[in-house]
């Protein structure tokens, strides 16, 4: 699988949400097969004792670029900086979400997870595709969510954005397939990362959780197979039954779930 990688998508990968969670699985997973690294993320610190460790474990290179993906502008201005420097692999992973009423979360937390999960990885892929489809080869992930299938009542604006992310991913997948530029919408279910610990969930409340490093290898094996998957057969089985569903009866299923599961941990 390394030396495919290599030979497939190249040699530097950029992976936004670097710092923690899937974002740090794929991360890591890229230098051991020896891609250098460009990692961003809000978090300096986490970020470069990160870095530290792929130098010192697989002799890499890896470049720290401390950035707010909510901050259009700022994303604006870096992503400019990308164009000629050869990233061909491009994992947009950062996102972030909200579960309760939509109101609770507030103008600036719904605007910012827009941008976080939606505009920040057009900017960058806006960027970084012209010198992928110059190569003739290269790669993008888009991390979605199961949540992207379906309206999801109590996590709207999040599943909203990752609804905007499956249609951009899928619409990029069909354009680019005579490019030699691979495309894949990563739709995870429950992962055991901080985010749904944010939000209040426990573990064992989590049907079908998945580690990082099982999302980020499955993810890996599907770039150029696939335009959608989804890890886990749980999360497929559930994936399939929203889509199949009219979508006033997937969204009121999907929002029984959810609020059941917050009123576990607070009122909702």
């Amino acid at each position: 699988m390394t030396g495919l990688l290599l030979e497939r998508f190249g040699t530097v990968a950029l992976v936004t949400g670097a710092s923690s969670g899937i974002g740090r699985a794929f991360a890591r997973a890229l230098a051991a097969a020896g891609m250098d690294l460009i990692l961003v993320a809000r978090r300096q610190q986490a970020l470069q004792s990160l870095a530290d460790e792929l130098r010192q474990t697989h002799g890499v290179t890896v470049e720290v670029v401390v950035l707010d993906l909510s901050d259009v502008g700022a994303v604006e201005d870096y992503a400019k900086s990308l164009s000629g420097r050869g990233v061909s692999l491009l994992i947009n992973n950062a996102g972030f979400g909200f579960k309760g009423q939509f109101e609770e979360a507030g103008t600036q937390t719904n605007v910012e997870m827009v941008n976080t999960n939606c505009i920040a990885s057009i900017i960058l892929t806006q960027y970084c595709l012209p010198d992928m489809k110059a190569a003739g080869k290269g790669g993008i992930i888009f991390t979605g969510s199961v949540e992207g299938e379906s309206p999801f009542p109590w996590s709207a604006t999040y599943a909203a954005s990752k609804a905007f992310v499956h249609s951009l991913g899928f619409a990029l997948h069909n354009e680019c397939r005579a490019s030699g530029v691979e495309v894949l919408v990563l739709a995870p279910g429950p992962t055991d990362t901080e985010a749904p610990r944010k939000q209040g969930f426990r573990n064992e409340e989590l049907s079908g959780l998945m580690t990082p490093e099982r999302v980020v290898e499955e993810a890996l094996a599907r770039l150029g197979r696939s335009c959608l998957w989804t890890p886990g057969w749980q999360n497929r089985l559930m994936a399939r039954l929203l889509r199949s569903l009219p979508r006033v009866w997937s969204a009121a299923l999907a929002g029984v779930g959810l609020k059941a599961a917050l009123a576990k941990n607070r009122a909702v």
